[in-house]
């Protein structure tokens, strides 16, 4: 089967959920031209991807009370740890030594100095995944390895150094509004796994499913993915049991924050009501059934 956008082969789960909401097209359509209307930031880091993990991390470090990221910073030195979440505005409340009960004292770090704890966590994020994220000792494996050679954290200072202006723009856009509105959608859960680590959401915010996209939004299988994500974690949320009742996607580029109720979202592209616990059982048994994600995203 192929995807009726352009062309190209479709996964099991893919053609399923095409099957299932033949009018994915019609919401695509709507966020395209919703975001043509949008005031564009002219973003152009050296290495997108970075960037991309960047930006998620330091929203993910402005949005909770409690540090996240814990399984990240576990893999440093104690020293080393505490020195970031302090830059990130969080300081001890209890044992120094257990960073899970830091908490925050800033609401709103000056960004040079969260730029440098997400570019860190974003270097630290790429170094897991190169080892092999799913390998059982891989947190270990890390540790190791930045024990005998730190500089690992940051082996491309020159990339790192020309994303810091593209980073700041991005910045001043967040805190304009953006950073209250998502706060306003309750407690943060960063990296939510689902379905036993088969998918992970970027946030869960309160009953909201946050999935946070820095890159451009302009061609229709960028929708079509941003689409397919949603849906999936929507039903992979309910299936494990989530009280989540929203969606929600913020393109920073565009500086625009996309949020829809699951049930009516899900029943309007399937051009029907849609039996979420059904459809979340099924999606789910195809995931299973294909072989293991080793990005897990």
């Amino acid at each position: 089967m192929t995807s009726p956008s352009h062309g190209a082969p479709q996964d099991p789960v893919s053609a399923w959920l095409a099957r299932t909401f033949p009018r994915q097209h019609v919401l695509r359509a709507e966020i395209a031209a919703e975001l043509r209307r949008c005031s564009v930031l002219l973003l152009d880091p050296p290495n997108k991807s970075l960037f991309g993990d960047i930006v998620e991390f330091a929203i993910g470090l402005t949005l909770g009370d409690q540090p996240s990221y814990l399984q990240l910073f576990d893999c440093l030195d104690l020293g080393h740890a505490q020195r970031l979440l302090t830059m990130a505005g969080y300081q001890p409340t209890e044992m120094a030594t257990l960073l899970g009960t830091w908490r925050r004292i800033h609401s709103a770090p000056h960004p040079a100095r969260i730029f440098n704890t997400a570019s860190r966590l974003a270097h630290l994020h790429c170094l897991r995944n190169d080892l092999g994220a799913w390998r059982p000792d891989v947190d270990d494996v890390t540790r190791l390895l930045l024990q005998r050679n730190p500089d690992l954290l940051d082996n491309r200072p020159d990339q790192t150094f020309r994303t810091r202006c593209w980073f700041r723009t991005f910045w001043y856009s967040y805190t304009s509004g953006f950073q209250t509105a998502l706060r306003s959608y309750g407690p943060s859960t960063a990296q939510l796994s689902l379905l036993h680590g088969h998918r992970r959401a970027d946030f869960l915010l309160g009953t909201t499913l946050l999935e946070v996209k820095s890159g451009r939004l302009d061609r229709d299988r960028y929708l079509d993915n941003l689409i397919r994500q949603l849906l999936t974690y929507a039903l992979l949320a309910h299936h494990d049991g989530h009280p989540v009742t929203h969606v929600a996607a913020y393109a920073a580029r565009y500086q625009r924050l996309l949020r829809y109720p699951i049930q009516e979202l899900t029943n309007r592209l399937a051009g029907a009501p849609l039996d979420l616990t059904a459809a979340a059982s099924h999606i789910a048994c195809l995931i299973r059934d294909q072989r293991p994600r080793r990005d897990a995203t």
